[in-house]
């Protein structure tokens, strides 16, 4: 009798066990990676194969249409560190993507159009946004850039029409003109370090207000023909 109590004791455990995991995969609370979208459904290539340091994968293009995608650590044991330009070009029923942290480029235009993607969390160790990477995502409302941050090219952000708020990097030194143009209900704007080099038009057809860290150095009283107001405190991200 003790060992049938002990036997359906430790399948319980075992049940529960399988579902817990279960349960955190499906909601994305893991410890580790999520399970990756499958390899067929991508485009990719294999740089420096017989070069085992510097050997590198990049994905080169999405050949499906799903709604939400993980995009590999690896492939074939090699790891990801790149998405090339119009790799997800007009994905419209994409709505969210995780990216690995062994990414440090994303292409222009690379998510050009993908009119469903709602949040963006991109990786540390990428330091440019590139020219139209998100052009026309027009229903993104949240977008997390890492402290690797440094240079948000023209069009990044051009016409995310429910983008509310972002916050700016303090390593960012380069913000090009358009880059959030047409952005019509961002409301703030939080740079987190110095001046970015001050250019004209970054916000065209936009009207966010601008916030500045109090220790922050280099403002002038406008940048890019906007007001910018200084935060009493320390901007949190």
């Amino acid at each position: 009798m003790r060992k049938l109590i002990f036997f359906l004791l430790v399948s319980w455990i075992s049940i529960v066990h399988g579902f817990t995991q279960r349960t955190d995969a499906a909601s994305g609370q893991l410890d580790s990676y999520p399970a990756p979208t499958p390899l067929a459904n991508f485009k990719w290539k294999i740089y420096n194969p017989l070069s085992e340091s510097s050997r590198y994968a990049i994905i080169t293009h999405f050949i499906s249409n799903n709604y939400s995608v993980v995009v590999p650590q690896k492939i074939q044991n090699i790891k990801v560190t790149k998405i090339d330009r119009n790799a997800f070009f007009r994905c419209g029923e994409m709505s969210q993507i995780v990216f690995p942290e062994t990414l440090n480029d994303i292409g222009s235009s690379a998510f050009n159009r993908c009119y469903q993607l709602r949040r963006i969390v991109i990786p540390n160790g990428v330091s440019i946004i590139r020219e139209s990477t998100f052009f026309k995502c027009s229903n993104l409302k949240e977008v997390i850039l890492p402290d690797t941050i440094n240079t948000i090219k023209e069009y990044a952000f051009s016409e995310c029409k429910n983008l509310t708020h972002i916050i700016i990097p303090k390593e960012v030194r380069e913000i090009e003109s358009y880059a959030f143009s047409k952005c019509e209900n961002l409301k703030t704007v939080k740079f987190l370090g110095d001046a970015p080099i001050n250019v004209p038009n970054v916000f065209k057809g936009s009207q966010p207000i601008l916030y500045r860290a109090k220790d922050s150095t280099g403002w002038e009283k406008l940048w890019s023909g906007r007001s910018v107001l200084v935060k009493s405190e320390k901007i949190k991200n």
